[in-house]
């Protein structure tokens, strides 16, 4: 036999082999569904009502659940927002002091006569020196 035709025979059997494991997983689907059915300990609508009934429960049971881990997590949100906002103002009111220190720092090494200083204040220069 030539290359090609050995690759064609390859390509045959793998295709077998794949039919013939979807045809064997639809018989065993089909026959253990059959035997579900044979060996059901109740009748559809017992089972139907028992799976509604169970599945009813698992939701309420979830709902439970997730409303425990909601208020739970809420709780320590609400802790971790209140030690941020703590730190927070504890740093704002220490940038604060720190700022009202060097700025009184400033004025008290200001001297007012000295000739290159600017003045901020709004009074005339004929009421700076009537003072």
């Amino acid at each position: 036999m030539n290359t090609y035709s050995e690759g064609m025979e390859s390509e045959r059997t793998e295709s077998g082999s794949i039919a013939a494991f979807v045809c064997g997983a639809a018989l065993g689907a089909a026959v253990g569904a059959a035997i579900a059915l044979i060996m059901a300990p109740a009748t559809g609508s017992d089972t139907r009502a028992f799976l509604k009934r169970r599945g009813n429960e698992l939701g309420r049971d979830a709902m439970e659940r997730g409303r425990d881990t909601w208020r739970s997590q809420s709780d320590r949100v609400k802790s971790a927002v209140a030690s941020g906002l703590d730190r927070a103002g504890g740093a704002v009111s220490y940038a604060r002091e720190r700022g009202e220190a060097a700025y009184r720092e400033a004025l008290e090494s200001f001297n007012a006569d000295d000739p290159g200083a600017v003045h901020t204040s709004y009074q005339s220069r004929a009421q700076r020196s009537s003072e």
